[in-house]
């Protein structure tokens, strides 16, 4: 697994347990599922360049 790979898989894994810590208040949820939506777009942004 390259470095861009796991910085990536960290930043979704990381935002998705923010997400599951942080439902009570909506402003915390909303920026974590806004992490996990930017982290899937640039991962898949980047992946036709490793290929």
């Amino acid at each position: 697994m390259s470095i861009l790979h796991l910085s990536f898989f960290s930043a979704f894994t990381l935002s998705g347990l923010g997400l599951s810590f942080h439902r009570m208040h909506l402003i915390s949820a909303l920026l974590c599922l806004e992490s996990m939506m930017l982290s899937m777009y640039i991962a898949l942004s980047m992946w036709p360049i490793q290929t």
